[in-house]
């Protein structure tokens, strides 16, 4: 396809069809007993377990391997700003993860 063939989208209506604030699920939310998979970018062994487990995994790496570490999750969650849901939290949102941790078990 060439470019004058290749179909223009307008996007300028997409805020209709992201989720509200409200409805928004957000790590604040994801259940500690979902099933995830935390994978690192080195390739070593993956942790499947719950999300609670792999976050405190998370909590004992140093900081290199935090910076390699992802979770993978058994269902999307969406993302401030974003319209589409990911699969996948970075070490940001594990981070976040680690102090829901924290704030919830002291």
């Amino acid at each position: 396809m060439s470019d004058e063939e290749t179909p223009k989208r307008d996007f300028t209506h997409a805020e209709a069809y992201m989720p509200s604030e409200s409805n928004r699920a957000t790590v604040d939310n994801i259940p500690w007993d979902q099933p995830a998979t935390m994978i690192d970018l080195e390739g070593r062994v993956p942790v499947i377990a719950h999300v609670r487990e792999c976050v405190t995994h998370f909590t004992l790496y140093k900081p290199h391997a935090r910076e390699n570490a992802r979770l993978l999750l058994t269902a999307p969650v969406h993302r401030a700003g974003r319209i589409t849901r990911t699969w996948l939290l970075e070490p940001v949102e594990l981070e976040a993860l680690a102090e829901r941790l924290k704030r919830e078990t002291h």
